[in-house]
């Protein structure tokens, strides 16, 4: 699917395909095209002289966001959001920038919710008509601030798990917090390479002496994307520290139960032995023809359980 917003004689029209016979860069006209599919069309390729490297990056399905200067336009690649909720599960759209002068083209191979929300909004032929750079930054900048919404509500989560460790202790937890430190290391990587391009973007335009306003959008944008790569780290790194912790729990849960059940082996050990001695079946036994033997017995095996446990008591073993 093809779809075109064009900026002529400061009037906005939308449509197909069909509109690209009406643009003339010569004129002033400005454009935006957006393509949702497998390959970018080869008429577009022509009219907009997009480079093949450029091309080949766009319609691969799993490529590192990136930026590259051609000649005449600026190619980036961006990951925008399919799919992310609250609990970190998220699902790419892949998009590509090839930004010009008086052109932008966005390329995807599945529908872009930072991209449909641009399309149609009422500000998009002002940032159009005055440069193409300032629109993508505003596309950039809600697939940003998408992401930073999600990221920021993901921090109560992992408040409420931190607030009551006890509590949290559970194999369930233990599970929803490994996977969340998977996911984490995915976007992790993921804003680690978008900060950079945003950073290399900024660059590009201080190089060709942009002005001002410029220079504040792509700012904003890289700022966003550095708190994205912060809290990232940040919460990659408070989810292990809760895995740690939990476990660590886990083992002195452990260690104080089977520190019980030495105690009670240690108490029991003695008197099975002296049930185990008086238990045996020889005929002369002395002890089993006095007449208070058996109370005494119990009472030596009872004063001994009491001074054992009294003695781990003290020890501070129970």
């Amino acid at each position: 699917m093809v779809r075109v917003n064009l900026v002529k004689d400061g009037h906005l029209s939308s449509g197909g395909p069909e509109l690209l016979a009406q643009y003339d860069a010569s004129a002033g006209h400005r454009v935006w095209v957006d393509i949702c599919g497998n390959l970018i069309p080869d008429n577009i390729c022509t009219q907009f002289d997009l480079h093949d490297l450029s091309l080949s990056d766009a319609q691969r399905k799993r490529h590192p966001p990136k930026v590259e200067r051609f000649e005449n336009y600026i190619y980036l690649l961006q990951r925008g959001i399919k799919v992310f909720d609250a609990d970190l599960t998220f699902e790419h759209v892949q998009i590509s920038f090839f930004i010009g002068q008086q052109f932008v083209i966005t390329f995807h191979h599945t529908d872009s919710l930072s991209v449909n929300a641009w399309w149609k909004n009422s500000q998009t032929q002002d940032y159009l008509s005055r440069a193409p750079i300032l629109l993508v930054s505003r596309i950039l900048n809600t697939m940003a601030s998408r992401y930073l919404e999600v990221m920021l509500e993901f921090e109560n989560t992992l408040s409420e798990i931190e607030d009551d460790l006890q509590a949290a202790l559970s194999d369930e937890v233990l599970m929803e917090l490994t996977s969340y430190r998977t996911r984490l290391r995915r976007l992790k990587r993921i804003f680690s390479y978008h900060e950079k391009s945003s950073m290399a973007l900024g660059d590009i335009y201080k190089e060709l002496n942009s002005d001002n306003e410029i220079s504040y959008h792509l700012h904003d944008v890289l700022d966003k994307n550095e708190r994205l790569s912060s809290l990232s780290q940040m919460y990659y790194e408070l989810t292990g520290d809760l895995l740690d912790s939990m476990l660590s729990m886990a083992s002195h849960k452990l260690n104080g139960t089977m520190r019980v059940l030495t105690v009670i082996t240690a108490v029991f050990v003695p008197l099975s032995f002296i049930v185990g001695l008086y238990g045996m079946n020889f005929e002369y036994i002395p002890e089993l023809k006095f007449k208070y033997g058996y109370f005494m017995v119990v009472g030596f095996m009872l004063t001994l359980s009491v001074s054992l446990i009294s003695l781990f008591r003290f020890k501070k073993w129970l």
